[in-house]
């Protein structure tokens, strides 16, 4: 094969991003039974190599300043090639780890339960001693998983210093620019601002929902609570794709024009229940794939990945193939986030599902997401001091009383590595979190409370869609009007969403 170059190097990107990503949309969505991506790899083999990884890492280093066009598609580049080496040289490990969730089985009376289908059972679980006892005998089996993850994790961290970074952190914040330290600020501060409104909001839903206090509920606990069945008869299976489109048509943004966006609605006996985007060619073949059962939980996937997928859809062709599936995933994130919380804005409920009194259900959700924001606050806290040091089995503990300081219910020290995702994922939604706060108050400032029936604002985010991601998310918030990423906008919406009403 003839050397590599960069530019031999991106000619390759796009082909071997939609080549996998349609493998990954035929498996999910039903239509292929086995998941063959090794064979696309070995094809492409080259753009995750040690040498891909010099040629694009020198090239970097010598286009100029940073901001500077050659950096910005350069240093995109270089993450995914960087990523891909360490993922390529881990991928025996991570075959491993996910072949032993998938066939695993957790013995629990008297039948066998497959690992992976555990949280669903629990969630499902009204009894709280069989909550219990479900939920001790998978920590048998994640304990076996646990010598897996560990042997995967210290691998990262060991090829980490071997590429020249001081530890992992440092590598994972070099390669996407992003300030790890400054952003556990910002949570630590939501954190502390939110306490008491935590605490009271999560010990009344705990109590009415599980008979249980919030220091004595347990994270097996949390799910159960916040089933919310109540409110699925407002969320109607054969109503939601027409109160997508409906959505859609209020901005301006009619569905039929959207060839290149295609919604698989077909039942499979294989297809995947969640809802998925697959953006396989960036913007001319975008996936939309839901099998819809109904419910507050299927609206909240569908609309989150109907955000993924007009993102995708609106993207720019003429854009370099860096922009188009690279980048800063916090800023496709963030439209996903848009749409999704539509389902629990009070206007929408009552303009779109005829929901007459939507207060009790969006204070339900606000209670929901100030959880889940203190929960990845703490992943990052934890995740900070996880890979700024050599990790070893002593930081179960560290886990446990990272996540239980912040949340209040009890957590086993088990899921110290199961709770973790690569490359401080953790970190790019929390920053979707807080830039869809501040484009949807940008939103609300020019277009009005109900933006979404506007058709100027579905222009306005056509606009911002048509960059895909090519701009980070600290710089595409300066696109509609704010200076930095701000917490102060998100934390706004929950205090003021949570306010005591006795």
């Amino acid at each position: 094969m003839a050397s590599l170059t960069v530019e031999s190097l991106r000619g390759d990107l796009e082909p071997f991003e939609s080549e996998l990503m349609e493998e990954f949309y035929r498996n999910y969505a039903g239509l292929k039974e086995d998941m063959s991506t090794a064979a696309i790899y070995s094809k492409y083999s080259h753009l995750f190599s040690a040498e891909s990884v010099g040629e694009v890492s020198s090239a970097a280093e010598a286009a100029g300043a940073e901001g500077s066009e050659d950096f910005r598609w350069l240093s995109y580049l270089r993450s995914f090639s960087t990523n891909g080496y360490m993922d390529n040289l881990v991928k025996d490990l991570t075959d491993t780890a996910q072949t032993f969730e998938a066939q695993s089985l957790v013995q629990f009376d008297g039948e066998q339960v497959p690992y992976r289908m555990v949280p669903v059972r629990l969630r499902n679980e009204a009894d709280a001693d069989r909550r219990r006892r479900l939920f001790e005998a998978k920590l048998g089996e994640t304990e076996k998983l646990n010598a897996l993850l560990l042997e995967r994790m210290e691998k990262l961290h060991s090829l980490s210093k071997t590429l020249g970074f001081k530890n992992y952190c440092d590598l994972c914040s070099s390669l996407k620019g992003i300030d790890y330290r400054a952003l556990e600020s910002h949570m630590q501060e939501l954190i502390r601002k939110t306490d008491e409104l935590y605490a009271r909001e999560m010990e009344q839903l705990l109590r009415s929902r599980a008979g249980l206090s919030l220091t004595d509920a347990w994270s097996y606990d949390i799910p159960f609570a916040f089933r919310g069945e109540e409110y699925d008869k407002y969320f109607e299976k054969d109503r939601l794709t027409e109160a997508f489109f409906r959505t859609l048509r209020g901005m301006g943004l009619d569905p039929e024009k959207y060839s290149n966006i295609e919604v698989d609605m077909e039942e499979r006996p294989k297809k995947s229940p969640r809802a998925f985007c697959a953006p396989i060619k960036v913007p001319r073949r975008i996936k939309l794939v839901i099998m819809p059962s109904g419910g507050w939980r299927d609206y909240e996937s569908f609309f989150h990945e109907g955000g993924h997928a007009w993102h995708f859809g609106n993207t720019r062709e003429d854009l370099p193939a860096e922009y188009r599936y690279l980048g800063d995933n916090s800023v496709t994130e963030s439209f996903a986030f848009l749409f999704e919380y539509l389902t629990s804005n009070p206007l929408w409920l009552r303009e779109v599902l005829g929901m007459e009194e939507p207060a009790v259900y969006v204070r339900f959700a606000l209670v929901n997401k100030l959880m889940f924001l203190r929960r990845y606050g703490s992943k990052l806290i934890y995740e900070l001091k996880l890979h700024n040091a050599h990790v070893t089995p002593e930081f179960q503990d560290v886990y446990r009383t990272t996540l239980q300081k912040s949340l209040r219910f009890r957590h086993s020290e088990k899921h110290y590595l199961e709770d973790v995702d690569d490359a401080f994922y953790c970190a790019e939604y929390l920053r979707a979190w807080i830039l869809e706060a501040q484009v949807r108050a940008a939103l609300q400032e020019r277009f009005g409370e109900a933006w979404f029936k506007n058709d100027k604002a579905g222009g306005y985010l056509k606009e911002l869609w048509s960059y895909g991601q090519k701009f980070t998310a600290n710089e595409m918030v300066k696109t509609v009007g704010y200076a930095d990423l701000d917490i102060e906008p998100l934390a706004r919406e929950i205090e003021l969403g949570l306010a005591d009403q006795s």
